[in-house]
């Protein structure tokens, strides 16, 4: 036990505050010389984080299911659409309070009932890191194979087929955790320069690669011939489930928006600046990927479209000479950027502080972001991709839940706590604290959250198990699930907030200076109390 003791101790942090087991140095609101983000940094972030290869992919479920590419890029748009209001609107918040997820979560669920919230964005990030690292992967293979073309023959392929990834492909995601690694020692205001240079690269590049297509073309093949298979009410509904599909798809990165949003110099830049970002920045991989597919069918794809940018490189590899070995290493490379920028301030940062704050004593965001690369291994998630698009689907669907979780962070900042925040508050764990609630837990919270989403659990369970089945109007409910959830969501914790009213006018609101420095959060002279407390 002694000995026990002491690995206790050399883990611990530094910055750690004593008898608190609730803060450390980055769980705290960001100071306000660290409070650097102004509106091109918001917009860089959104150019990186849609601009990938799963957002290029995008438009092959959706023409599978029967649409026309301009069906498919119509659902595109309205789905970046609303995304993008639900991102801005649950990003106010950080930008009031500089305070990140897992805090804000405190103030909604309870000190000890967010951990719910938070444990289920952990899982999310380690899932989808795991994911975007093997398809990052898959990028540095292709720049290896344009170095040595025979790389297949000089590292001999020992997986079995059903592993969906090769010897050497692994190789590639293995050197693609490396790179992740390195950035995750950055702190996610230290990657300004990364995103000034990352996002120009990206989007230059994916113009570049459209203009070149379409420039070479011999042919654009079913991908924009392909007349409709469905119509009518079908066709209604298989839009409004794309719709679902795209939103779901960034709904993880939704719901801890705050994370970043919490380093903004102004509430203002983060609303339209994100609004743009976001819609031009998904708008243009999405068509980029329909439109590079489409022109590169016939010529590389012998007819059938190349959804995959691997597997069309691979082709320009095996097709062309050393000027397409060339060219596919430049563009693999920017791919890879385009990943990191996924993964690493998407992911592992973001998930690093949900991990953070469940042992705020022992982990930093640093650590957390460490924790949770390592534990992408766990679900083998190079596995997973080889079932195809049921797993990423099946991801997507998980916006069931994530609807629920924004709505309720949204209702209780602009409605029922009317934007205030009892800082010291949020860092107290026992009676005296304003977020204690019932033993730890805001009852009407986790209530509000189940009911809301019930109604669309069975469409769920039938997108991961088709062999479970459900009703006609169960499957259309699906299909809004994360409207409907977020809505209802809503609705719920008003109206039991309502009946079970909480008082949050708490006496000492906005004067208990104090009580927020013994852990570490502003002082009255570092901080006006109207900003601290109160969003006027």
């Amino acid at each position: 036990m002694a000995s026990v003791g002491r690995i206790l101790k050399w883990l611990e942090l530094p910055d750690s505050q004593q008898g608190n087991r609730w803060t450390n140095e980055d769980l705290e609101p960001v100071p306000p010389e660290k409070q650097t983000w102004g509106v091109f940094q918001y917009v860089e972030l959104w150019f990186l984080v849609n601009m990938n290869i799963s957002s290029y992919q995008t438009g092959s479920s959706l023409l599978a299911v029967g649409m026309t590419w301009w069906q498919a890029v119509i659902v595109i748009l309205v789905g970046d659409f609303f995304a993008s209001c639900f991102a801005v609107l649950n990003s106010i918040s950080g930008a009031t309070s500089h305070l990140g997820y897992p805090i804000v979560s405190r103030s909604v669920w309870g000190m000890w009932g967010a951990y719910f919230p938070i444990l289920n964005r952990i899982l999310l990030s380690v899932v989808w890191y795991g994911v975007q690292a093997v398809i990052g992967g898959k990028m540095i293979y292709i720049c290896l194979r344009s170095i040595w073309i025979d790389l297949d023959d000089r590292i001999p392929n020992t997986l079995p087929e059903k592993t969906g990834i090769t010897t050497a492909q692994f190789m590639g995601y293995v050197l693609f955790n490396l790179l992740c690694g390195g950035l995750i020692w950055f702190k996610p205001q230290q990657l300004r320069p990364y995103f000034h240079v990352g996002s120009v690269l990206v989007l230059v590049t994916m113009l570049s690669l459209l203009g070149w297509a379409c420039a070479t073309s011999k042919g654009y093949g079913s991908v924009l011939h392909a007349p409709a298979t469905i119509s009518g009410s079908k066709l209604a509904w298989a839009m409004c489930s794309g719709i679902m599909s795209v939103i779901g798809s960034i709904a993880a990165g939704i719901l801890n928006q705050n994370d970043y949003t919490r380093f903004a110099k102004r509430k203002s830049q983060v609303t339209w600046s994100q609004g743009i970002g976001f819609n031009v920045s998904s708008a243009i991989i999405h068509i980029v990927g329909v439109l590079v597919t489409a022109a590169t069918q016939e010529q590389y794809g012998k007819g059938e479209p190349l959804w995959d940018p691997s597997a069309l490189f691979k082709s320009m590899q095996d097709q062309g000479g050393s000027r397409a070995r060339a060219a596919t290493f430049f563009l693999a490379t920017v791919f890879i950027i385009s990943q990191l920028s996924i993964n690493v301030p998407g992911n592992v940062l973001a998930g690093g502080l949900d991990v953070a704050s469940i042992l705020p004593k022992y982990i930093n965001l640093r650590r957390g972001a460490y924790v949770l690369a390592i534990l992408s291994v766990a679900p083998n998630p190079w596995q997973q991709l080889a079932s195809g698009s049921t797993f990423l689907s099946v991801l997507s669907a998980y916006a069931v839940f994530l609807g629920p979780f924004i709505g309720l962070l949204c209702i209780h900042f602009y409605i029922i706590q009317d934007r205030q925040f009892h800082v010291a508050d949020l860092y107290t764990g026992n009676k005296s604290s304003l977020y204690w609630y019932h033993y730890g837990i805001n009852w009407r919270t986790a209530v509000a959250w189940l009911c809301a989403v019930i109604p669309s659990l069975p469409g769920f369970l039938n997108s991961v198990n088709p062999s479970i089945k459900v009703s006609i109007h169960a499957q259309h409910l699906s299909n809004l699930s994360f409207i409907v959830g977020f809505f209802l969501a809503c609705f719920n914790a008003y109206v039991l907030h309502w009946i079970f009213p909480y008082n949050y006018d708490k006496e000492i609101f906005g004067e208990d200076i104090a009580g927020t420095s013994e852990v570490g959060v502003y002082q009255e002279d570092v901080m006006p109390k109207a900003v601290a407390y109160r969003d006027v």
